[in-house]
């Protein structure tokens, strides 16, 4: 008989024993490690359901208190926004129309007051025209006119100093 068939298997036999105990022991001990993961998943799912359940108690009562606020919420809304439209319809629109009104007002006022400016820049520059052409129509007469009496003035006066002495010595 051949013993190397025989020892080969032996051998085979004894490797998957030891394989097989291997992946019971790796089996056993993944198993106690998904049963503590388990066991942590519980408790976080605990937690979560505490915590959770608490917040949507909260979340459930403020929404029960707002619904039985909001109707007398929205009724004061409501009377606000009415108190506004009246307040906008029976003051502020008339205070407008009037400061639209003063303001047409104004805006005509200083367009009259423009326009009678204007005129008034006319007029002065008319007057100042015609003052400088009147006076110098009137300078050039009456410089003459001075000129002229000068002139007279002075003619006396050589005239009469030429009689003078003739009469002293005539006289004396």
């Amino acid at each position: 008989m051949e013993w190397a068939p025989i020892v080969w298997k032996l051998s085979l036999s004894v490797f998957l024993i030891v394989l097989s105990g291997a992946a019971i022991y790796l089996v056993v001990r993944l198993g106690r490690v998904l049963r503590d993961i388990g066991g942590t998943f519980k408790s976080v799912e605990a937690i979560v359901d505490n915590e959770l359940n608490g917040l949507l108690k909260e979340v459930d009562q403020s929404v029960k208190a707002l619904n039985t606020e909001l109707p007398e919420l929205l009724k004061n809304v409501n009377a606000i926004t009415a108190s506004i439209q009246h307040i906008s319809e029976s003051e502020v629109q008339p205070i407008t129309h009037n400061i639209h009104e003063m303001t047409q007002v104004v805006n005509q006022s200083v367009a009259k007051l423009d326009e009678l400016m204007n005129l008034l820049g006319d007029f002065s520059q008319k007057t100042v025209n015609r003052a400088e052409y009147y006076r110098d129509q009137l300078t050039v007469p009456i410089s003459d006119m001075i000129s002229l009496w000068s002139g007279i003035k002075t003619g006396w006066e050589v005239f009469s100093q030429s009689w003078k002495p003739e009469e002293k010595d005539g006289s004396e």
